[in-house]
Parts: structure tokens; sequence; C-alpha cells
């Protein structure tokens, strides 16, 4: 990095950063939008009746994107009855799933929520968390 690139304009007012806008199902991200309030569930995906019922109280307190992991098919394969559920209830809250080492879950996934969070890294390096050097 450029030792004259900057991290923030000013250490001491505030002001946002230029991005590009994002559409997550319903609720649009960066650009002019508002910071936007989103946490991730503490249940196990596998419950659905726990995570719909801590994604209403979350969705509840303000919450305006739901955040669930999804380590393998299995898991990812049930965010369509959660995302069912919420839907029953009038809650179009976007939801996400956290997908780690396994790239097959976030296919999954895809096909039934409205976004995927991967950490392109753990992919790299199969859980081993090895250094890998790349080459041209």
């Amino acid at each position: 990095m450029d030792k004259n690139t900057k991290y923030c304009n000013s250490l001491t007012a505030y002001n946002r950063l230029e991005s590009r806008e994002v559409a997550v199902g319903n609720v649009n991200f960066g650009g002019e939008n508002p910071i936007r309030l989103q946490s991730m569930t503490t249940t196990d995906t596998m419950d659905t009746e726990g995570s719909v019922a801590q994604a209403v109280r979350m969705i509840e307190a303000g919450c305006e994107l739901v955040r669930y992991t999804a380590p393998s098919k299995r898991e990812a394969e049930n965010l369509k009855n959660i995302r069912a559920e919420l839907d029953k209830l009038n809650l179009t809250t976007p939801l996400v799933a956290d997908i780690h080492f396994t790239p097959n879950a976030a296919e999954v996934a895809a096909l039934h929520i409205e976004k995927i969070r991967v950490n392109p890294g753990n992919y790299a390096d199969k859980k081993k968390f090895e250094e890998i050097e790349y080459t041209d």
C-alpha cells in the first residue's frame, strides 16, 4: 500500500467513504443508504424453530439482515425451512449464509436465501490453515 493512502479522511470528523450500492433481498446497502444493522444467530441452523424465533427477536429489535452459519450442505438445505417460516410471518428481512470450507454448501444455500458470505481463503487451505504461496 502506498504510504500516502489514507484509511479514513479524518481521525476527528465523521465522514463516510464512498461505496457502491448493492441490494440484498429488499434492502439496499452502501452508497447513500443508511448504515444497516445486522447480526448473526447463535442457534444451531438445524434447529428451525429456534433459528426462526431468534431471527424474529432480532428483527423486532431492528436487525435488517440476519446471518446463519451453514457449515455443510445439510444446514444450507435447512435455510429453506427457516426462510419459509419467516415468510409465513411476513418477515422479508434478508438472510445470509456464512459459508466456510464447503463450496457446495454455498450452492445449496443460494437456492433458498438472499446472500452468501464466503471466506475464499478457507477454500484454498481445506481447514489446514497452512500457508500457500501462489506463483504466476
